[in-house]
């Protein structure tokens, strides 16, 4: 791009006022402005200036403006419909992930006619880890909708079934179906059935089987999976199985913020075991505090107190509040 300050800097003949007259007079405005600019900062004039233009225009602007999700426009709308199905996908998950009002529910109703017409992307892939992290479990609900799209895999019993003999009969594809099946069960899929076959597989001797297991177990989202989970933090042999499931209880997965707080007693009931190791049970403190946003010590005494005393107080906070919205990333 054309620079007029650096041809004008790197220009061998010297600026005149007898040649180049528009140049000349901005050089000229310029130094009058800078030296009126000079004398107003010494006089005190420019401060005073200053305070009088901000208090107008705290006066005009009054209490400061809350901020606010946007939503799509009909410009954006009329785009969309012109866009192939992936493209339509990515947007709208990205714009699901920002909180634009609007994109969950067309993500809804677009879901369906999706199926079939989709692919794994990086963008994709990207996306759909920031999804399922969302603070709002209605992106999360989004990213697995469109995930069970991509992968070609119809929300019924049919495909419940072919992944789980899938999995029998092929050991290295059970974690992928273990994180694939969790995602059906949330949508209404066998929930009672899945939830019983993912817990069969925390017994396997291999770690990554039941690592997945737990993060099938995190999407399913119902009451009776937090006791499951307490359990795995508690007992599994491998630190990482057990810091997913506390994971999992704390703000991963599906489980409702009340669903997260019912699991209070649980954790407290670990933090009482003595023989827990060190990390193990600061990952319980940890999804204490995360779960009940209570700044307490690493103390189980402390936490037993406060249940007692604020237990029902903090559940029926949370009851009144947004159903949807959990511990994220934002």
């Amino acid at each position: 791009m054309d620079n007029t300050f650096d041809r004008l800097k790197n220009s061998p003949e010297p600026l005149h006022p007898t040649g180049g007259g528009a140049n000349y007079r901005k050089l000229v405005l310029v130094a009058i402005v800078g030296a009126g600019l000079a004398f107003a900062v010494r006089s005190g004039a420019l401060e005073g200036a200053w305070e009088r233009l901000t208090g107008q225009l705290i006066g005009v602007a009054g209490e400061p403006v809350p901020a606010t999700h946007s939503r799509l426009s009909d410009h954006n709308i009329e785009w969309l419909q012109k866009q192939t199905p992936q493209r339509q996908m990515e947007f709208l998950l990205g714009a699901a992930i920002n909180h634009d009002k609007g994109a969950t529910e067309m993500i809804a109703n677009r879901v369906d006619g999706w199926h079939g017409k989709l692919h794994r992307t990086k963008t994709w892939q990207n996306l759909e880890m920031t999804a399922l992290y969302s603070n709002d479990l209605r992106v999360r609900a989004a990213a697995i909708e469109i995930n069970l799209a991509v992968n070609h895999l119809a929300k019924n019993e049919e495909t419940a079934a072919r992944l789980m003999r899938q999995a029998e009969a092929d050991p290295s594809a059970r974690p992928w179906v273990e994180w694939e099946i969790g995602m059906l069960a949330n949508r209404g899929v066998r929930p009672e059935r899945t939830q019983g076959w993912l817990a069969d597989h925390l017994h396997d001797s291999n770690e990554q089987v039941r690592f997945w297991a737990v993060e099938g177990l995190a999407h399913i989202g119902t009451d009776e999976t937090i006791k499951t989970l307490i359990e795995v933090l508690g007992s599994d042999p491998a630190a990482a199985v057990r810091e997913r499931a506390g994971c999992s209880l704390a703000k991963s997965g599906m489980l409702t913020r009340e669903q997260r707080v019912k699991a209070v007693p649980g954790l407290l009931d670990l933090a009482d075991n003595p023989s827990l190791d060190v990390t193990t049970r600061s990952w319980v403190y940890q999804a204490l505090r995360e779960i009940t946003d209570e700044a307490m010590p690493n103390d189980p005494a402390w936490w037993r107190n406060w249940w007692s005393t604020q237990g029902e107080r903090k559940l029926e906070e949370v009851r009144r509040g947004e159903q949807w919205s959990v511990l994220g990333n934002g």
